[in-house]
């Protein structure tokens, strides 16, 4: 909801079939799964549908979102908790974020990577243009922390590797097909040109970033500790 709207962000959302097959259910609905090796049945998925459009018209059922109705700044709510609970945060190498998903060594490292291949924008582009529309950000100022950190190597990775069982290069391989021709070209084997929104430090829309990325204000009170994640995985544990 901090990022989206009906039809612009500007837009309050409404609960939807619509707003659930495209952002929820990532463009699937629920009879899509019939058609999958035939293992599911009819019984299996029917009470998974949505209710029809008719019949919600009939009774005047209307879905609503109360964050539509609650002020939602993540950055003010995040040093509320920093401030009265002593939430604790980290620098990130691929966003200027230090609050959202501290406690995961892998959303801002090997699933945000994943989103640029897939999608052709990151984590910290969704930051940036949060900070934009609550006004501590410019737009230029905002460009210039993409061009920062977007094309940053992920971290850790060696601890999900290890998890997974599979080389660093064998999980490249695995990531790199699912890297989205619309914005990556190979160029040689395992060399990636990326033309998504920035390309050679320059803007794929109007203008040059010109401005230094700036300091955001955001608070580095600890670090990404994996170590005791690094136990469990060494011992067969799995992930505590």
């Amino acid at each position: 909801l901090e990022q989206v709207g009906m039809f612009s962000h500007a837009h309050e959302v409404q609960m939807t079939r619509r707003y659930r097959k495209d952002h929820d259910l990532m463009g699937y609905e629920a009879d899509d799964l019939l058609s999958i090796f035939d293992s599911l049945t009819e019984d299996d998925i029917w009470q998974y549908r949505y209710p029809d459009d008719h019949d919600l018209n009939s009774v005047g059922v209307k879905g609503i979102y109360l964050g539509n109705y609650v002020r939602w700044d993540p950055k003010a709510q995040h040093e509320l908790m920093i401030r009265d609970y002593a939430y604790q945060t980290a620098p990130f190498a691929r966003t200027f974020d230090t609050y959202d998903f501290v406690d995961c060594f892998n959303y801002m490292n090997l699933h945000d990577q994943l989103k640029l291949y897939k999608h052709g924008f990151s984590k910290v582009t969704d930051h940036a243009c949060r900070e934009i529309r609550h006004g501590r950000l410019t737009r230029d100022q905002g460009l210039a922390l993409v061009l920062q950190h977007e094309q940053q190597p992920a971290e850790a990775t060696s601890l999900f590797c290890d998890w997974l069982g599979v080389e660093p290069r064998g999980l490249q391989f695995l990531m790199d097909n699912f890297r989205n021709p619309a914005f990556w070209h190979e160029t040689a084997p395992r060399q990636w040109d990326f033309a998504g929104p920035t390309v050679n430090g320059t803007l794929g829309f109007s203008g040059v970033v010109t401005s230094n990325a700036p300091d955001c204000s955001f608070d580095k009170n600890s670090v990404l500790d994996t170590r005791e994640t690094a136990r469990y995985v060494t011992i067969g544990k799995g992930y505590p």
